[in-house]
Parts: structure tokens; C-alpha cells; sequence
């Protein structure tokens, strides 16, 4: 695998002008990344500086904060793409260098040509592949090896196209679930903001003016909202700021990130959600693995380093130690506890019968068709539960304010 480095590079480009830039490459000195840089068309290097290897750390650190994930219907369909060229004949470099022509997405694109000229420098197209490591899947990366290995790279290429096209449908599944609470919650907070800012401050200074006699809890709560806004200045609104990046920070510990997912994991809505997510995500995954012939221990490797679930991460971990040691694969995910009865039969009987990527896929699919009615079912318990929260909320502002309006109006009608 080659190590990602951070080169500073002043170039001619085809029309003659001078350029610069910094320039993440797939290369660890300078010869090599001249040769890369130069495969591109019309790029002379004048001049080429490699950053210390602590630049590049810091770049490695932040660019995941700041990067935005490509399209992956686009990136499907460039692998796609890809292995259909190539089925159909055509060379590698001259397919890579066809496909940027007409690819509209600008990091897609120099991805493509920055494949093509690492491959036209006498690179394997695995190994060029790992300096996009934040943007490839793993498990991409694991199936180009493995084609390039066994000279049916052009199929590996169609099969992993249609592999992040599934992926992508359970990431979008996943999204659509979380887009209605999010929005009617936002939504709400919204709501509960500008009635504790604007209108309940509002009344109380009406009360106050009129020397009205208010109920305990309208005191009290009048109280509350004028300490709100003592406190709210500028220095409460830079403290809040640094806490929230405090709270980002903090979610890249490990460990804080597998405590959340684990109270999570066992919430009932929360829970219902990721063990359907995930179960789809890690059968669609080991069978895709497995039956492109990688190594079971290998398999679950990949697969550990690609969930994105700590909790499920960590129990993939242990099955991979308890199947190094000689244990079935299904005996592993029964002891794990994370993985229902009919999983680990399946998993049990494709391992007897020689059929567990059939089994996996047979379970994947099934996983999915259960993501997409846990989903429908979530957005109909969620409905209910927000208008409740709603409602609470409003009658509490009847009860303690708008009921005193009521009645000092009554009192100056009487009088």
C-alpha cells in the first residue's frame, strides 16, 4: 500500500503559465511523484518540495472533518463503467482516461485522471486506489486487488459498482428515517426559541406594567425567562460555541463513540433502527467478500474497519479472534449475542453445505426489505409522539400565561 504524502509542486501547464499547488499523491519521494504528476497531459514540474511527515499527519487528521463524500451514484457508475471497458477490450489507462472526459462531478473526475496517470506510471490500480482510501470503500478496494490477482478484473469492477449501489440504498433507508424527526424537531425548537425570546417576554413585562397578581408558577416562570436572558450575552454564546466543538471532538474517542451506540443499541426505537441498519449493512458486505474469494479472517477484517458502528465493530472484532483460533464463523456470531437465531443458522448452514455467500445474500436482501418497513413503521410511531411533545408544550404556555391574560381581561371587563 502506498503512504499518502503532501508535495508542493510548481508546474507548466498546456499553455505555457506557471502554476503551483499543494498536492496530495500516492508516493513517498520525489522521483515518483514528478513521474505522477507528469502523466497528466501537458504538465511539465519545474520545481517539487515534499512536506515533513507531520503536515501530512495533521492533513490526514482534518480532511475527514472537512471532506465532503462524493456522490455515490456517481462513483457506482464510474466502476461501472470502468469494468464494462474493460470486458469489452479496451486497456485500462485508455478507459480511465475516456471516463474523465465525461464525468460532470469535479473530485470524481481528478480522481479519474489521477487513476490514469498512476496507472500509465506502471502502478497496479489497487495500489492507486489507497491514496483514496477516505473516498473508496474498503471493500472496493479489496475487490479491484483481488480481480487484478485473478485477471477478471473487469467483472470486479462491475460487481463493486453495483455493491455501492446497494450500500447507498441502505444509507439513504437510513437517512429517510432520520429525516421527519429531525425536521419535526427542529421545527419544534424553533417554535419553543422564539416563544420564550419574543412572546412570553413580552407578557411578562404587560403583567409587570399592570401590577397584576399572578399564580406562583407564573412568577416563577417569569423568573426563569428573565434570568434566560441575563445570562444570555455575548460570552454564553462563545461558551456554548466551544462546547459543541468540544462535543466534536470528543465523539472521536472511540470509546464515548461505543457508549452512545451501545445506550443506542439498547433504546427500543433507537435500537430497532441501527440493528436492522447494520444487519443489512454486514451480511451485504461478507457476502459480497466472501464470494469474490477473499479470506474469511480477511473478510472480517475489512468488514470490521468499514462499519461504522462501534458497538458492531467491536463484536465483529471478537468474532474475527474466536474464528483465527479455529471456532465456525457461526458459532462466533451466536456467542457475540448481537445477531438473531435465524442469522446464525443461515450463516451455520452455508458454512456445512459450502453456500455462505448465498446465505449472507439471501440474508442481505431480506435485511433490506425489513430496513424499509422498519422505516415506514418508525415515521408513523414518530408522528404521534411529536405531536404529544407539541401539544404538552402549548398547553403549558396556556396554563401559565395566556389563562392570566384571560382572566385580567375579564377584570378590566367587570370593571
Amino acid at each position: 500500500m502506498i503512504d499518502s504524502r503532501i508535495f508542493w509542486v510548481r508546474y507548466m501547464n498546456a499553455t505555457g503559465g506557471m502554476r503551483q499547488r499543494l498536492a496530495l499523491l500516492g508516493a513517498s519521494d520525489n522521483s515518483t511523484a514528478q513521474l505522477l504528476l507528469e502523466q497528466h497531459k501537458g504538465t511539465v514540474v519545474v520545481d517539487l518540495w515534499q512536506a515533513p511527515a507531520w503536515l501530512t499527519a495533521i492533513w490526514h487528521f482534518v480532511a475527514p472533518l472537512v471532506r465532503r463524500q462524493w456522490p455515490y451514484d456517481q462513483l457506482a457508475e464510474f466502476f461501472h463503467n470502468l469494468g464494462i471497458m474493460l470486458k469489452s477490450g479496451l486497456p485500462i489507462d485508455s478507459a480511465l482516461h475516456e471516463l474523465a472526459k465525461d464525468i460532470a462531478h469535479p473530485g470524481i473526475r481528478r480522481f479519474a485522471l489521477d487513476m490514469h496517470a498512476s496507472v500509465a506510471a506502471g502502478n497496479a490500480l489497487s495500489v492507486s486506489l489507497a491514496q483514496y482510501e477516505h473516498q473508496i470503500p474498503m471493500a472496493v478496494r479489496a475487490l479491484v486487488g483481488i480481480g487484478e490477482q485473478s485477471g477478471d478484473l473487469d467483472r470486479t469492477l462491475i460487481e463493486s459498482g453495483q455493491h455501492i449501489k446497494r450500500i447507498q440504498r441502505i444509507r439513504q433507508d437510513v437517512g429517510k428515517a432520520l429525516i421527519y424527526p429531525a425536521f419535526a424537531f427542529g421545527t419544534l425548537l424553533a417554535t419553543v426559541i422564539f416563544w420564550i425570546y419574543y412572546v412570553l417576554p413580552e407578557l411578562s413585562r404587560m403583567f409587570l406594567q399592570m401590577g397584576a397578581k399572578l399564580p406562583s408558577y407564573t412568577v416563577a416562570t417569569m423568573n426563569v425567562i428573565k434570568a434566560m436572558q441575563t445570562h444570555m450575552n455575548t460570552t454564553f454564546w462563545f461558551g456554548a460555541a466551544m462546547a459543541v466543538v468540544g462535543v466534536a471532538l470528543l465523539l472521536r474517542s472511540a470509546r464515548v463513540r461505543y457508549q452512545i451506540f451501545y445506550v443506542l443499541y439498547r433504546l427500543p426505537i433507537s435500537g430497532l433502527l441501527i440493528k436492522s441498519s447494520s444487519l443489512a449493512f454486514i451480511t451485504e458486505y461478507m457476502a459480497l467478500l466472501i464470494r469474490a474469494g477473499i479470506p474469511l479472517t480477511e473478510s472480517l477484517k475489512i468488514l470490521t474497519a468499514n462499519v461504522k458502528n462501534p458497538f458492531y465493530a467491536r463484536k465483529l472484532e471478537q468474532i474475527r479472534d474466536g474464528v483465527n483460533r479455529g471456532n465456525p464463523l457461526s458459532l462466533e456470531m451466536g456467542r457475540s449475542g448481537v445477531f438473531p437465531a435465524m442469522v446464525v443458522r443461515l450463516v451455520s448452514v452455508g458454512e456445512q453445505t459450502g453456500t455462505l455467500d448465498a446465505q449472507l445474500q439471501l440474508l442481505a436482501d431480506d435485511y433490506r426489505q425489513r430496513l424499509e418497513h422498519v422505516i415506514s413503521s418508525l415515521a408513523e410511531i414518530l408522528k404521534p409522539a411529536l405531536i404529544l411533545v407539541a401539544g404538552v408544550f402549548f398547553i403549558l404556555v396556556v396554563v401559565i400565561f395566556l389563562l392570566p391574560v384571560y382572566q385580567l381581561i375579564s377584570q378590566v371587563m367587570a370593571k
